[in-house]
């Protein structure tokens, strides 16, 4: 790589010059203005006024930041480990048995990642509803007097959200699990059936080893996701009732749009941005003994 960029670092340039520009545009400097803004105290009308640390300060003080933190990482744990788990399951299903339906299935599964997200969430409100969702009715079907107001509640609500969203991208990574596992060469594993290997040990000598550089992506894309998810927690509840299903995003959006207070909003904007670095980076140390080369 070090030779073909000294050779043809020109070309190079030139090719990744249209991208770095694009990425600038878009994401760094939008980045670098709500950095600036978050030290000012701004109502979107007015001259933007400097106040320093005041900002966040403010954002560090609110009792809603320690329910938007606990309910992110709430959001992150559930989610990476239902779409990342069940992905991983049904992507070495789908690679490793054959029978007449699995194209069924697999489309099956892949087809609420199709769907938009405000329709995924009037689906799971009415499943959810306290009176006539589709869990308390067959609860009451089964004889008993069992029922939740399952959105309206301060862990099951984030809980019940987080399921319907994990429903929804479940198999956009497995779909991704799949592929790198189909990407695995053949002749391992035929090697290992010679040897006399049981399907059990060639998953977790052969496949796993192969494809836990593809799902630490998974794993890095779904904490982080956790971290500013808004439009699910949105639709379904708008962050209430309260502060129940209060998230970092959330508390931006109301801060912005709500309250006029563009400085706040940009203060928790870049806390989001410094948690999702910061998570990212660390989930890349601990697990950089995976990303060795077979």
């Amino acid at each position: 790589m070090n030779v073909l960029f000294k050779k043809k670092k020109g070309a190079m340039i030139v090719f990744m010059a249209p991208v770095m520009i694009l990425f600038s545009l878009i994401i760094v400097i939008p980045l670098l203005q709500s950095a600036v803004m978050s030290f000012t105290e701004w109502d979107g009308v007015n001259k933007a006024v400097f106040n320093g640390l005041d900002n966040y300060k403010k954002l560090f003080k609110s009792r809603d930041l320690s329910v938007s933190v606990r309910n992110s990482i709430l959001y992150s744990v559930v989610l990476t480990i239902y779409q990342v788990g069940f992905g991983t399951f049904f992507a070495y299903v789908f690679s490793n048995f054959e029978y007449r339906t699995k194209g069924f299935f697999k489309n099956v599964y892949f087809f609420p990642v199709l769907l938009s997200a405000s329709v995924v969430a009037q689906l799971w409100i009415s499943i959810y509803h306290g009176d006539f969702g589709l869990i308390n009715q067959l609860a009451k079907m089964a004889g008993g007097e069992w029922q939740q107001n399952w959105l309206n509640e301060p862990v099951k609500g984030i809980i019940a959200i987080v399921l319907a969203e994990a429903w929804k991208g479940m198999g956009y990574h497995m779909l991704i699990i799949y592929a790198a596992m189909r990407n695995v060469p053949r002749v391992y594993y035929e090697a290992a059936y010679i040897d006399g290997a049981s399907k059990g040990q060639q998953f977790f000598n052969i496949t796993l080893p192969l494809t836990i550089p593809t799902i630490k992506v998974c794993v890095v894309m779904c904490i982080t996701y956790g971290f500013r998810a808004f439009e699910m927690i949105f639709l379904m509840t708008g962050g209430g009732p309260g502060n129940f299903s209060h998230t970092l995003p959330i508390m931006m959006y109301k801060a912005l749009f709500n309250l006029q207070k563009y400085g706040y909003g940009s203060a928790i904007a870049v806390v989001i941005v410094v948690f999702c670095v910061g998570l990212m980076l660390l989930i890349n140390k601990l697990t950089a003994r995976f990303d060795e080369q077979y």
